[in-house]
């Protein structure tokens, strides 16, 4: 009777240790709040319950919403709305169109996140196109009592506190040739998935400008029903990103169903930043190894983005990217090999290379709009559940066959930005902090 004793005891602990423990288990999202805004420009007969604005409502904080950054919808292109609304993502649909004239209307949300170009009607006639945009602050709900943890992004580089991203409303930018707007309805919408993106310099939104890394481009080539949040932020490595609180800003928005998609290199490559330098086949795979353990935590996939190399086109990030390829094929997770894209990419552009970048780093938004095509391509091949949020109309681009420049790169940058580059830059010019 002993033995038999022994193994259903041996039987009952296995059974128990099986059981998922509450710290495994996917955590819940975070709760929903309603929020819904309608307006209308007065260009088209109002829409039930909405709020109509004149061409000179600024915006204002008491308010909650108005035309912003100075603009005026009459006299500027582009001109920008914003309106004031708490942290998630939200179903944007918009009402293009004049009763006395065409419109031809490019359209981007928050840090430059390009939804559509070039979306024409004619003199009477109106259009809607609806995308999904997020809304984020950089704070986090507080740790409890005596717990450890923080309560803000940690942020190190000047003028990033400022960034559209990071305030308190939606701000949405109307450019091209005529843009017109007759109405537009803001609805808060947590169902929907996420697609996070978490990067340095390579792959954060810019400051100003009508271009753009490859995530700032990518939305144009997503369907409604899916919205992108750009974490990557210039200076970061994989380690930074975790100390610095930027991982944990991510988690607090991720559920189940969503999807992150993890590019570095460019810094965590640099053995002069002692704080925040990775070794590729240790503490790098160990920082990898945190994202995925975190996110498969809550039920989410990441998919690893090997960083693009640099312009100079040797093997800079090869190492850090040859890291990743492991990792993925050790761990089982999805990966988009960015570096071998750009490398056969850069070699097909030969002596035009310095028109997709802005130094030896960092990508013109030439550069970015030719590596959104290619993430696209490697979504479409490795990430299928992702791939089901590609528009149907995308057209595949080779790394070894560069697409001419889009003609939405050359429209204004807007206040505080800059005309588009003319000539590409001397092959002399320093690097910047990726």
């Amino acid at each position: 009777m002993r033995p038999i004793l022994v193994l259903v005891t041996l039987l009952a602990a296995t059974a128990l240790r099986a059981q998922p423990r509450p710290e495994d288990r996917p955590l819940p999202p975070p709760p929903s709040v309603t929020a819904e805004y309608r307006f209308s420009f007065g260009s088209s007969p109002a829409p039930a319950g909405s709020t109509v604005v004149q061409a000179a409502e600024a915006y204002s904080t008491a308010k909650g919403y108005g035309f912003d950054l100075g603009t005026n919808p009459g006299t500027d292109t582009p001109f920008f709305f914003s309106v004031k609304a708490p942290e998630g993502n939200y179903r944007v649909t918009v009402t293009l169109g004049d009763t006395t004239g065409g419109s031809d209307t490019t359209i981007r949300s928050e840090s430059g996140h390009l939804h559509v170009t070039g979306l024409t009607t004619s003199s009477g006639k109106f259009t809607t196109f609806t995308f999904h945009a997020n809304v984020r602050r950089p704070q986090l709900p507080p740790p409890p009592q005596n717990a450890p943890g923080g309560s803000i992004v940690h942020m190190f580089l000047a003028g990033e506190a400022e960034a559209r991203h990071w305030d308190e409303k939606l701000t949405l930018e109307f450019n091209g040739p005529c843009p017109r707007l007759a109405a537009l309805e803001v609805v808060k919408d947590d169902q929907v998935p996420t697609l996070f993106t978490a990067g340095d310099s390579t792959v954060g939104d810019p400051r100003r400008g009508p271009g753009g890394n490859w995530p700032t481009q990518l939305c144009q080539w997503l369907k409604p029903g899916i919205a992108l949040v750009n974490a990557a932020e210039g200076g970061e490595t994989s380690k930074s990103f975790v100390t610095g609180l930027r991982l944990d800003k991510v988690l607090s928005q991720m559920k189940a169903g969503d999807f992150l998609l993890v590019q570095f290199g460019h810094n965590d490559s640099k053995p002069q930043w002692p704080q925040s330098y990775t070794e590729p086949a240790t503490s790098f795979k160990a920082y990898l190894q945190v994202f995925l353990a975190e996110t498969r935590r809550r039920g989410a996939t990441l998919v690893l983005v090997t960083p693009m190399e640099r312009r100079s086109n040797g093997d800079t990030v090869g190492p850090w990217a040859r890291a990743m390829r492991e990792f993925a094929a050790e761990n089982h997770v999805p990966l988009i090999d960015q570096w071998a894209m750009s490398k056969e990419l850069w070699t097909a552009l030969g002596p035009d290379v310095g028109t997709a970048f802005s130094d030896q780093t960092h990508l013109s938004g030439y550069g970015g709009y030719l590596l959104s095509k290619l993430i696209v391509r490697g979504i479409r091949t490795n990430v299928p559940a992702l791939a089901k949020y590609i528009v149907d109309d995308f057209k595949e681009m080779p790394p070894t066959h560069p697409e001419p420049a889009p003609d939405y790169l050359k429209q204004s940058g807007g206040p505080g930005g800059r005309p588009p580059r003319a000539t590409p830059p001397s092959p002399a010019r320093p690097s910047g902090t990726p």
